[in-house]
């Protein structure tokens, strides 16, 4: 029995020693492909799933069974299987697609897409063919899933219209929050960021993931990440790119070739009395006015006058093309140089960058803007790191028009027989030929003669980032960023006397004289802006493995962050005029006649929050997150109490479920995630609309106190937005070969509820002011974003990429607090109702008949009596199809009373995108642009009617069997209703697929082999090439205002985009 148990113990005995000698220590480090440390790199055992972290110089030990096989994969990386030898190093290279798959907004650290429930898309700029305006926002339109992004005015330097998810606002804009490296920029336009020094873009639309931006985060966030150095040989890029563009006219806008004023037998117009018009070479102005009457038919009127439009200008009046007389090729150069690298312990990257563009009118002046970036991060010690990122904006403006908005109304409201090129005998521009060239004209070439403008902007981004990770569990963050931005105005107005046409008709160019005359013509208008905002968020963040941490056999990995977000603005205005100048020149303002400043403001705001969230994930198919931010502020006044947002979100990847994998579809299916959120954002109020203020103002001599026009109010409430989302991903393994291989689908559906939203209503007028600021809305949206990724071909030497993103949003006015709100456009004119059950922005205007037994909405009649239809007929344009006029006046007939004329924002938009690349060194990317449903009012159109200006007047209209070009017709589409006001045929379908971009770019080092260079490519681009669209206007993307909430799909002498024609050389070293 003892030798039994002898032999038992000694076999037991040699057992674990053979266990023990089969068991081996690795120790390795983890490199990506520049040499540099992959920290916190993941290093599991295949067999026994036992796995550890690289630490932050990327070394690592785990204890493995000999022979065993290690797998290395870090987010960002794909991941990478080696022997488990020791002192092995592993190399992990950059997964482009796996980068775009890694994300940080919304979620507080870097977290994969497959782990999130919430959505947010993310943009790798870093590789992408940059546009000829060098800045990220227009980087960004159309590659955004979900997102509105659309460029508005093709004059250079002019924001973009951004809508990421839902109006949520009426009194503010759609503009997102904007965030650099992690911290808000808030003075800087993102058309101010170089696109050169950005790696990726990641945009947050839902409040599930804003909620950790608390009252400012409503609108959605669009974060920027910069681009750091690398580990390896200095890497010096040169990027250099010259632009040709021209003005958009996709609907052939032009002018009437024709007229119908009267005429004597030679052709001549005349005027009253019959003399020959003539335009006086000392003042140039008409010795008369036009003989015209354009609602008068044939035969009325005593046949003196003709609503034909018929004559030609071919006597003494000619006709000019004033576009080809105004409009020029513009041009926009783009150079800049990046510097970069790392050693073991400190990366940096520095970048110059200048863009220039021209204006596209003459003698407008010019756009440009140069930027300087550094970035420097250095170790301090093991884990802790700081760095530093500093950028310099420098903007020189000196375009007289900013818009273009101010020449393209000059123009078209001047009928084409105006010569604007003709000095006057002092070799002088004339201001205005008289009401016979339109009542509403002047001559821009008489405003760039005396006037000039120069804006000169400086921002400053300096963020500071100091983040100390410690082997296990803890990460500590502070960022600090001081952003600062100077804006400086200057318009002059020179010394106008020695017009004889302005003298003549007192018509000078100013902006305060009251009374400009020959003696106090001249002036000069000075702004200055500056604001200053700083921003320190300090973050602390710990993190458990229970597996890896705690060997606990249990795959639960928990995130507990908690955050102090501190914000505080100073925003400071300073205006101010001088007039009467000198008589002499140069002069300034201090040497006006009259001196005064009009404005002398300063608008401080603080706002603080703290946050906390809460995320659970068990292995890779489950998780949960829950947090919550409380928000105070200045704005929020005296005894108020601090804002609470919470969030939530949750997924769960089918994929991974036992009960799926026994389908046996895992070869077909790769991923199959569900995912859902709920958030609450909100949009704070103003620094001083709780606040009871008093503005002060000149009565003669003395200083008075007058209360403003809209009264403040100290129960305002801050605009809350809750949201709920839904969301699905898939992924597919297709054909499985060269062709179709893999495709991955995103889906959500969202729905928002605004309450609060904050705007003027009326006041008693008891109250002797005329409004009172309130939370007088409620806003609701809904929509559906969704993107599709297919790898269409990828095989060893060319790969080819498609990509979809669709957008469907809508917004509607759920409640208003008293009647509805009519509001008119920016652009005047135009009628806005705001409306519960209305959608936001919907225009309200006169309806023109478009059928013959149409009622009367304010009787309930038929509007045309059966018995009188006989006069009337329905008549068939290339505008708007049908409509009714009557047989004898050839006018068109309206409806009395102002009704929904319709929703002008898009039913849906779409993108095409097409990424092709050879052996590594030929590109070809195209990118279509689809928008479905979206509508514009054409008051572009509307007001050339009015003195039967636009070309549509030249087209005949077959009425009572006679095909003419009536003026009646077109002249009562203005004046019906009400002249001038808001009518269905100026509403235009705006729907267009456009070519937004497509280039082809060749590396020529693959062929030059020069061993000085990495990288030696020619890039051909081309942007807006194509267009298709039944809208009849320039441009069906122009848009009167920018990231209005409610002032949308209106094109008053709106500059439309350029069609552009890039080259460029990027050379690498």
């Amino acid at each position: 029995m003892s030798k039994k148990i002898l032999v038992s113990v000694c076999a037991f005995l040699m057992t674990i020693m053979v266990g023990f000698s089969q068991t081996v220590t690795v120790t390795g480090k983890v490199i990506d492909e520049k040499n540099a440390p992959v920290a916190g790199a993941s290093v599991l055992d295949k067999g026994s799933k036992k796995g550890v972290s690289a630490g932050t110089d990327g070394t690592f030990s785990i204890s493995v069974k000999k022979g065993s096989t290690l797998v290395v994969s870090a987010l960002g990386y794909e991941s990478k299987e080696v022997a488990a030898l020791n002192n092995v190093t592993v190399q992990l290279v950059s997964d482009v697609k796996a980068l775009a798959d890694v994300v940080v907004t919304g979620v507080g650290a870097a977290t994969s897409k497959k782990k999130l429930g919430v959505a947010v898309e993310s943009v790798n700029l870093a590789n992408q063919v940059k546009v000829s305006t060098g800045d990220v926002g227009q980087q960004l339109v159309g590659q955004v899933a979900g997102a509105q992004i659309s460029s508005t005015n093709g004059t250079p330097g002019r924001p973009l219209q951004i809508l990421l998810r839902g109006i949520n606002t009426v009194q503010g804009g759609t503009s997102p929050m904007i965030l650099i490296d992690g911290i808000e920029a808030r003075a800087t336009s993102l058309n101010s960021i170089d696109v050169n020094i950005i790696e990726r873009v990641e945009v947050v639309q839902g409040a599930a993931a804003a909620s950790l931006y608390g009252a400012q985060g409503a609108n959605g966030v669009i974060q920027l990440f910069t681009k750091k150095g690398k580990q390896g040989r200095v890497n010096i890029e040169v990027s250099s790119s010259t632009t040709s563009n021209e003005l958009l006219n996709i609907g052939g806008l032009a002018k009437a070739k024709y007229h119908a004023f009267v005429t004597d037998a030679a052709n001549n117009v005349v005027i009253v009395g019959g003399k020959p018009m003539t335009l006086d070479p000392a003042t140039l102005v008409y010795n008369g006015d036009v003989q015209y009457n354009s609602l008068g038919v044939l035969g009325v009127s005593g046949g003196t006058y003709t609503s034909i439009q018929n004559k030609p200008y071919d006597a003494n009046l000619k006709y000019y093309d004033h576009y080809k007389m105004f409009l020029q090729p513009g041009y926009a150069t783009n150079n800049s140089v990046t510097i970069s690298g790392a050693g073991p312990k400190v990366d940096y990257l520095f970048s110059a960058s200048n863009n220039k563009q021209n204006s596209n009118f003459i003698n407008n002046g010019d756009f440009q803007r140069s930027n300087l970036t550094s970035k420097i991060g250095v170790e301090l010690a093991k884990g802790l790191k700081f760095t530093t990122t500093t950028q310099l904006v420098y903007t020189k403006n000196t375009m007289l028009d900013q818009t273009g908005r101010g020449i393209f109304f000059n123009i078209n409201n001047a009928r084409p027989f105006a010569n604007f090129m003709q000095k006057d005998l002092d070799g002088n521009y004339g201001p205005f030929f008289g009401a016979a060239v339109g009542v509403n004209h002047t001559n821009p070439l008489y405003q760039t003669q005396y006037s000039s403008s120069l804006i000169e902007k400086v921002d400053v981004i300096q963020n500071f980032n100091l983040n100390y990770r410690l082997p296990k569990f803890l990460e500590l963050d502070a960022k600090y960023a001081l952003n600062y931005s100077n804006n400086n105005v200057t318009y002059r107005y020179e010394d106008q006397s020695m017009n004889a046409g302005a003298v003549l008709q007192s018509r000078y160019v100013s902006n305060y004289n009251p009374n400009a005359s020959p003696t106090t013509t001249g002036e000069i208008d000075n702004y200055v802006q500056r604001t200053t905002f700083q921003n320190f968020i300090g973050t602390a963040t710990f993190r458990t493995d229970f597996q890896k941490d705690f060997n606990i056999n249990i795959p639960l990995k928990t995130s507990t962050t908690v955050a102090f977000d501190y914000r505080k603005s100073k925003y400071k205005q300073f205006a101010a005029y001088g007039y009467d100048a000198p008589g002499y020149y140069p002069w300034n303002a201090s040497q006006a006649g009259t001196y005064k400043v009009i404005s002398d403001y300063v608008e401080p705001f603080v706002t603080y929050g703290i946050l906390a969230n809460q995320r659970f994930d068990w292995s890779d198919w489950a998780g949960f997150s829950v947090g919550v931010r409380s928000d105070y502020s200045s704005a929020f006044g005296s005894g108020a109490t601090a804002q609470t947002f919470p969030r939530g979100d949750a997924f769960l990847a089918v994929h991974k479920l036992k009960q799926f994998e026994e389908l046996h579809i895992d070869n077909i299916v790769n991923e199959f995630k569900l995912r859902a959120g709920y958030g609450e954002a909100g949009i704070q109020p103003g620094a001083f609309q709780r606040f009871p203020v008093l503005n002060a103002t000149n009565l003669g001599s003395n200083s008075v106190f007058v209360s403003p026009i809209t009264t403040p109010n100290t129960n305002l409430s801050v605009e809350l937005s809750k949201e709920t989302e839904y969301g699905a991903d898939l992924g597919l393994n297709l054909l499985g070969g060269k062709w179709l291989r893999t495709a991955n689908i995103s889906a959500t559906l969202w729905k928002r509820e605004t309450v609060n939203a904050i705007y003027s209503v009326d006041a008693p007028p008891s109250a002797g002011v005329g409004g009172t600021l309130d939370n007088a809305f409620g806003l609701g949206s809904h929509g559906l974003q969704a993107s599709l990724n297919l790898n269409v071909f990828s095989g060893k030497d060319l790969t080819w990429d498609f990509i979809t993103n669709y957008s469907q949003q809508t917004s509607e006015i759920t409640y208003v607090k008293g009647p509805p709100v009519v509001i008119t456009s920016g652009a005047g004119s135009v009628g806005i109702t705001l409306k519960q059950g209305y959608k936001i922005g919907q225009f309200f205007g006169y309806r023109m008949m478009k059928s013959l037994d149409e009622i009367n909405p304010l009787t309930g009649q038929r509007m045309i009596p059966v018995d009188q239809t006989n006069n009337y007929e329905v008549v068939h344009t290339k505008v708007g199809g049908d409509w009714v006029v009557n047989k004898t006046t050839k006018q068109a007939v309206a409806l009395p009373g102002q009704y929904s004329l319709g929703d002008p924002n898009p039913k849906f938009n779409m993108s095409f995108i097409n990424n092709l690349n050879y052996k590594g060194w030929l590109t070809f990317n195209m990118q279509w642009d689809w928008v479905a449903g979206a509508h514009i009012y054409n008051q572009t159109k509307q007001w050339m009617y009015r003195d039967g200006i636009h070309h549509d007047y030249d087209n005949p209209v077959l009425i009572a069997g006679q095909n003419f070009a009536y003026t009646a017709f077109y002249r009562s589409m203005y004046a019906g209703g009400a002249a001038n006001g808001t009518k269905n045929y100026f509403y235009e379908d705006a729907s267009f697929v456009r070519l937004r971009n497509i280039s082809f770019g060749v590396d020529l080092n693959k062929f030059a082999k020069l061993k000085a260079f990495t990288r030696l490519q020619l890039v051909l681009s081309g942007r807006n090439l194509v267009t298709f669209t039944p809208y009849t206007g320039m441009d069906p993307e122009a848009n009167y205002s920018t990231n209005s909430a409610f002032d949308r799909g209106l094109d008053h002498n709106t500059i439309p985009n350029t069609k552009q024609y890039t080259i460029g050389l990027n050379v690498g070293f």
